[in-house]
């Protein structure tokens, strides 16, 4: 179902400490659904216009353990915004992608637990799973991760019913919240894709995912697939 676009800006913090780059693609699939983007679309191509009462204002929070320039693949710096000390825990949106789930910071899991209580969306990408596990985030819930790691997952976080597909909804902690799970950058696209597809409007995602060069069509039916062998998503 479409939502008309909110009077403030949503917040979407992202987790922006040794992470994968490409678990954050699907950041982009928010990002062209702002004022920003759709100005510069429609000044390039007049007959799309129309998308900017569309338009939504989206705040993006980047989040480390510090404000000093965090580490994603490959080898790159970004600088954070926020810390996992002063970040707000009501965001709208929180997107993690994968790091190695066993070196991430303390305080990092103690947020997790925090935000799950007041952000209304958690989307976790790759091994980004097994980082909001590892805070206790998901026992009792459904969720999947990368391919190749759902084994260990499944022997060092038992309290989760690990899942074969490529991506999982599940309900959050509180009523209306909801959590996102994905496989590899490949799986988070299209589970971002089919995110934006139920909660914006049609014409603007579309939009977006053309200028991409993604495909959209029948994901609804596709995300309970289990992952192929071959794929290492």
């Amino acid at each position: 179902m479409s939502l008309p676009p909110p009077r403030t800006p949503l917040r979407v913090g992202v987790f922006f400490e040794d992470t994968q780059m490409t678990d954050l693609v699907g950041l982009d699939l928010l990002g062209n659904l702002t004022p920003k983007t759709i100005d510069l679309v429609s000044s390039l191509q007049p007959s799309l216009a129309g998308l900017k009462d569309l338009a939504i204002p989206i705040e993006f929070l980047y989040i480390s353990s510090s404000l000093s320039p965090a580490y994603t693949t490959p080898s790159m710096l970004v600088t954070p915004t926020h810390t996992y000390a002063n970040a707000p825990r009501d965001l709208d949106i929180l997107l993690i992608g994968g790091p190695d789930p066993m070196s991430v910071k303390d305080e990092s899991l103690s947020f997790l637990r925090e935000a799950s209580m007041q952000t209304k969306v958690i989307i976790a990408v790759c091994t980004g799973t097994m980082w909001l596990a590892r805070a206790g985030v998901l026992d009792g819930k459904k969720a999947t991760t990368n391919r190749i790691m759902l084994d260990v997952s499944r022997k060092m976080m038992p309290g989760v019913e690990w899942l074969d597909q490529r991506w999982v909804i599940d309900e959050g902690h509180f009523e209306g919240a909801q959590i996102w799970t994905s496989g590899g950058a490949g799986c988070g696209i299209d589970m971002m894709i089919e995110y934006t597809l139920q909660n914006f409007d049609r014409k603007v995602v579309e939009s977006g995912c053309t200028g991409l060069g993604f495909k959209f069509e029948g994901l609804s039916q596709y995300y309970k697939a289990p992952l192929p062998s071959r794929a290492l998503d």
